[in-house]
């Protein structure tokens, strides 16, 4: 294979997978509102801890995120 159709797919690649770590941060953002809703209507004793790992997740999506834009 020619070394430019490896630059070519492999930046194809690393686009795809920025776009996707995208997606997941935005998903993770909309998951915490959702959590922040349901809060607002039914309070519980794991809310707390829901709200937690809400947050947990959030900071997982943007790791994810970052690792895909540094070392792709």
């Amino acid at each position: 294979m020619p070394a430019e159709f490896n630059e070519i797919f492999f930046g194809f690649l690393k686009i795809l997978f920025i776009i996707a770590g995208i997606l997941y941060t935005v998903f993770s953002v909309v998951a915490i509102r959702q959590i922040h809703t349901m809060q607002k209507s039914l309070m519980t004793s794991l809310s707390g801890k829901l709200r937690a790992l809400g947050y947990i997740h959030l900071v997982f999506a943007i790791l994810v995120l970052l690792f895909f834009i540094v070392s792709l």
